[in-house]
């Protein structure tokens, strides 16, 4: 019935309504609608999408490093006490070690404040969207529906262990801005606060990204524990991953579907497995350089594009296709981790 209703309504009119929504349009677009730099305007919403969703990426795989990190961390808990039962005759450890609850709340609050980085991260791909769409006539409720989103984001942001610093102190009364904007219009102060949100996100990043790549070294450290613990107890086929070198040769190893019992294989396995881990930690590494450099050209990008100074999007695309690249590629770790 609405699209029928509007075909009826005279093109001037629509015209006119199209024009009045785009007036509207909460005011962090500001620095992007105007006629001389409608195109810049899009191109960094384009690229600001692209940054947010390789960011929200990053987030992913260190929550699944986390998760990883917790589950290892219990196993290795318990064959330390099932060892020291077996050497005491079976008899329970004096002084068994413990996973405390407080390690574990800590993990549970870094799992938590990645998941509301993540949220925060997807978010802003909605809303740098949404500004690409500035020419549709329902752009302004979509821009508007995700601003109010991203500000809830925000708020919800929670300190991430270890990192010593409070999200709130870095984005400022963005979330008040932006709610208060609502019953102000004022137009300067709403044209920035997407610049604000930028700049809180690069000031966060660059202060969390030594924990970030800790995550990532502290999942591998534990990872090689229960894999030296599984091959040496012969529960597992390790030599799939020893047929990668005789795959290229178009031979297979003798005896692949058996255990490995012999101490130099052992060895030379366990060698495999710690450099795959340090290639893992390594790209996790690289990324969150990558993004805390990809975010504070962004930033600078919105602060030229409100100067008017011409708009320079290379420094970002090439930092945030290195992050995605890293990313993709600890992908691929997992994916062969599981095929093997």
């Amino acid at each position: 019935m609405r699209l029928a209703f509007r075909q009826h309504v005279p093109r001037a009119k629509r015209a006119l309504s199209s024009t009045l929504a785009l007036f509207l349009l909460l005011p962090i677009l500001a620095g992007l609608t105007g006629c001389d730099n409608r195109a810049e305007g899009e191109a960094l919403a384009k690229t600001g999408a692209a940054a947010a969703d390789t960011l929200a990426k990053y987030y992913d795989s260190l929550i699944q490093d986390t998760i990883d990190t917790w589950e290892f961390e219990a196993f290795n808990v318990s064959i330390r006490n099932s060892m020291a039962a077996a050497a005491a005759g079976g008899a329970a450890p004096q002084h068994p070690i413990t996973f405390d609850a407080r390690e574990q709340d800590l993990l549970q609050k870094r799992l938590d404040a990645l998941n509301a980085r993540a949220k925060l991260a997807r978010r802003l791909v909605t809303t740098y969207n949404a500004l690409k769409d500035l020419s549709t006539f329902d752009a302004s409720g979509a821009v508007k529906s995700s601003a109010e989103a991203l500000a809830t984001e925000i708020t919800g942001l929670t300190s991430l262990p270890q990192a010593g610093i409070n999200p709130s102190t870095l984005f400022g009364m963005v979330a008040s801005d932006i709610a208060g904007w609502k019953q102000s219009r004022d137009i300067r102060k709403g044209s920035k606060i997407l610049l604000s949100i930028v700049e809180g996100l690069t000031k966060l990043v660059d202060a969390e990204k030594d924990v970030y790549k800790s995550i990532t070294e502290e999942r591998g450290n534990k990872a090689i524990i229960v894999a030296q613990y599984l091959i040496e107890n012969k529960m597992v086929l390790a030599l799939p991953l020893l047929q990668k070198v005789p795959d290229s040769l178009g031979i297979k190893l003798a005896g692949a579907d058996k255990p490995v019992i012999d101490a130099p294989t052992i060895a030379g396995l366990m060698e495999m497995i710690r450099v795959r881990m340090l290639r893992m930690a390594t790209l996790s590494a690289g990324a969150a350089d990558s993004m805390s450099a990809g975010l504070a050209d962004l930033a600078t990008a919105h602060q030229e594009l409100q100067a008017k100074r011409g708009l320079s999007l290379d420094g970002v695309l090439a930092a945030v296709a290195r992050a995605q690249a890293y990313v993709d590629e600890i992908n691929k770790l997992r994916e062969a981790k599981k095929s093997e």
